[in-house]
């Protein structure tokens, strides 16, 4: 009897150490914790933190916050000098008509600092990011017995193409430079050229770097950071996708979507900076109120319409 009595002491302290060490480790939650155990039974505790409550207290932190999923640009650097008119029309069939593929002038517009400088390539309405996953297989072993055989991986697999959506304009971005551009690169292909230096690039270059940068909040009329940025190495596109006319006009404004090929990616963030810290030293400078950073937020006559900062309207 003494002995049971022992026992079940011992057990009642071990269960204790060990939910103790449980709480450390995130198997014994504050939020639903265990006491003990005695005589093989569990001893329920009271709950120290309201899941609830420390749920949305957690969300407060900007590490946590939920992002708007609309805040993103994409910037194309560089344009390839392969995307010009002569170039082209000596690839392509004119059928004598020296207007067929004349892009000089398109080119030039669609691609110059206002359209793809100041707030990323304006004409991206929509980005496809590609997936990451590896492939795996369970090892031939003959006759395993009751054992399950052990895992081996096969590879990584290939990501999807980079997939992005153009908004069609008067003077279509996707047909008059990324259609050239994909004639471009059928043409003079993938390989690697002398030409090609640290300080110069071959004229012949199709390929290019694509930033996509999505951004997020910080504090009232502060600008906005780029959470994560995704780099894309030597891409180029690959497609320029069908577009149907018809004679009845669409709910939405249309768009042509694109697919590019890249070699490899990578990802970073704004962890880096001490945030947090940041927007809160900020706010106790200015107590709240903040001086305008831009001087193109007044608008028009004092108003809510912005400025035209192009010069194109």
């Amino acid at each position: 009897m003494g002995s049971g009595l022992s026992d079940a002491f011992n057990n009642a302290l071990n269960g204790i150490k060990k939910n103790v060490g449980g709480v450390f480790s995130g198997r014994n939650p504050l939020t639903q914790p265990q006491v003990g155990e005695l005589f093989g039974f569990n001893i329920q505790g009271a709950p120290l933190i309201s899941t609830r409550d420390y749920f949305l207290l957690q969300l407060e932190s900007w590490l946590t916050a939920i992002p708007l999923q609309s805040q993103w640009i994409v910037l194309i650097q560089p344009f390839p000098q392969c995307i010009n008119t002569s170039i082209i029309q000596g690839l392509e069939r004119t059928g004598g008509d020296y207007k067929n593929y004349d892009i000089d002038q398109a080119r030039s517009i669609l691609t110059s600092y206002p359209f793809q400088k100041v707030n990323g390539c304006l004409f991206a309405q929509s980005v496809q990011l590609p997936d990451e996953k590896m492939t795996i297989e369970r090892a031939n072993i003959t006759n395993p017995r009751g054992f399950l055989p052990g895992i081996i991986s096969t590879g990584r697999t290939p990501s999807n193409a980079l997939s992005i959506s153009f908004l069609e304009t008067n003077t279509s971005f996707a047909d008059f430079v990324i259609r050239p551009w994909v004639i471009a690169a059928e043409h003079f292909g993938f390989v690697a050229r002398e030409n090609d230096t640290t300080t110069k690039r071959d004229y012949r270059n199709v390929k290019s770097t694509i930033y996509v940068l999505q951004y997020t909040r910080t504090f009232q009329n502060v600008s906005m950071i780029p959470r994560k940025v995704w780099t894309f190495f030597n891409c180029a596109p690959i497609s320029v996708n069908t577009k149907t006319l018809g004679y009845d006009e669409p709910a939405s404004a249309p768009t042509i979507e694109t697919n590019w090929t890249y070699t490899d990616y990578a990802l970073s963030n704004s962890l880096y900076l001490p945030l947090p810290n940041i927007i809160d030293r900020i706010s106790n400078a200015f107590r709240g109120n903040f001086p305008t950073i831009s001087p193109f937020q007044g608008g028009k006559g004092n108003g809510n319409f912005p400025q035209n900062i192009t010069g194109f309207l």
